[in-house]
C-alpha cells in the first residue's frame, strides 16, 4: 500500500504482529503509531496484548462512530454566541469527566488507541492534531497536557485491496505525525498466538492450520474457534467461513473425536524414539529439533501422564 508521507508517495513498510507489539514496546510514548491491515487481521488484539503485557491501560476509540463534539471538536450547529459558549462548555465539562484519570496523570500508564481513523468525519480528524502531536510535550486534549501518554492508530487499507468501504483519506499532515506500517498476517504469529489461547481444544493446531492456509483473518479464526470450543451449531462456522470449509473444518472434528488415544500414544513413542536417535524429528510438516518441541506438540493431544510415558521412553 502506498500513502503521502512527508509530501512523498511511499510504500508503508510491513510487520507482522509480532513485529508490531515490538515497535509499541520500542517507541513508547515518545513515538506515535500507525498500523493499516484487512479488517479482521489483529490490530486492535496486538495493542490489547501489548497493554497487558506492560501494565498499560488502552483506552480505545472508535473514530467510525465518534461525533466532534465528544473528542474535542467545537460544535459547529447554527447557534447564537451565548448558546454556542454553554455547548462548549458543556461538551468540555463531558470530556474532562470521561478523560479524568488520563488528565490527572497526563497519560502516564495509558495507551490512546484510535481505531478505524480512516472511517472517521473530518471534523474528529482535525480534533487529532494536537492530540497526536510527534512532540510529546506539545501534546494536549481539551486543554490538557497528555505528555506521557502512548498514541496508537489503526485503519483499514484504503487501496481497495480490504473490500472496506466507506473509507475517508486521512490528512497527510495528520499522517505525518505518525510512523505508519503496514500489519500482514504471519501464519507463525497467528498460530503461536491461536493455539496457546485455544489450547483447550483438541489438536487446535489442525484448525487454525486449515483456516490459515484458505486465508481466514485472525478474527474470524477466534470466532470459528470458540464455536468449536462450545460446541455452537456448525451454521455459525458456515455464515463466516462458506459450507466448503465448514465441512473441512468439521471433519477434523469427527477425526479427533473417532481417534483411538492408544495409536495417538503408540505414534508419538515412535515419534520420540526417532527424535531420540537421529536428532530431528518431521512432525506435521516441521522439524522438530529439542525434546522441549516435541512435547509442545503433543500438548493438545495428550494428557500430562501420557507425555510423562513418551518422555520416560515407556
Amino acid at each position: 500500500m502506498r500513502v503521502i508521507i512527508c509530501d512523498k508517495e511511499m510504500e508503508l513498510i510491513t510487520v507482522t504482529q509480532s513485529q508490531g507489539k515490538e515497535l509499541l514496546k520500542d517507541g513508547g510514548y515518545k513515538k506515535n503509531v500507525f498500523f493499516y491491515g484487512k479488517s479482521g487481521i489483529g490490530k486492535s488484539a496486538i495493542v490489547d496484548e501489548y497493554g497487558e503485557e506492560n501494565d498499560l491501560i488502552v483506552i480505545p476509540f472508535s473514530l467510525a462512530t465518534e461525533m466532534p463534539e465528544a473528542i474535542g471538536g467545537i460544535p459547529h450547529a447554527e447557534l447564537s454566541a451565548e448558546d454556542k459558549k454553554e455547548a462548549v462548555a458543556y461538551f468540555t465539562k463531558l470530556l474532562d469527566s470521561r478523560l479524568a484519570p488520563i488528565l490527572e496523570s497526563k497519560g502516564e500508564g495509558y495507551v490512546l488507541f484510535f481505531d478505524e481513523m480512516n472511517q472517521a468525519l473530518p471534523e474528529v480528524l482535525n480534533a487529532l492534531y494536537s492530540i497526536c502531536h510527534p512532540d510529546p510535550k506539545k501534546r494536549h486534549w481539551a486543554g490538557h497536557s497528555l505528555e506521557f501518554a502512548q498514541i496508537v492508530g489503526a485503519g483499514n487499507l484504503a487501496d481497495g485491496t480490504d473490500g472496506t468501504v466507506y473509507l475517508n483519506d486521512i490528512p497527510t499532515p495528520l499522517h505525518n505525525r505518525f510512523h505508519i506500517f503496514e500489519m500482514v498476517s504471519d501464519k507463525k504469529d497467528t498460530l503461536t498466538y491461536l493455539k496457546t489461547k485455544w489450547k483447550n481444544i483438541p489438536q487446535v493446531t489442525k484448525y487454525i492450520t486449515e483456516l490459515l492456509n484458505n486465508n481466514i483473518p485472525p478474527r474470524d479464526i477466534e470466532d470459528i474457534l470458540d464455536t468449536i470450543a462450545y460446541d455452537k451449531a456448525p451454521l455459525w462456522v458456515s455464515s463466516k467461513i462458506g459450507e466448503a470449509l465448514t465441512a473441512k473444518i468439521y471433519d477434523i472434528q469427527k477425526r479427533v473425536k473417532t481417534a483411538d488415544p492408544a495409536k495417538v500414544l503408540k505414534v508419538c513413542r515412535n515419534a520420540y524414539q526417532t527424535f531420540k536417535e537421529d536428532g530431528v524429528v518431521a512432525w506435521a510438516e516441521e522439524s522438530i529439533e529439542t525434546e522441549e518441541e516435541l512435547i509442545e506438540r503433543f500438548k493438545d493431544v495428550l494428557s500430562d501422564e501420557e507425555i510423562a510415558s513418551i518422555v520416560k521412553g515407556e
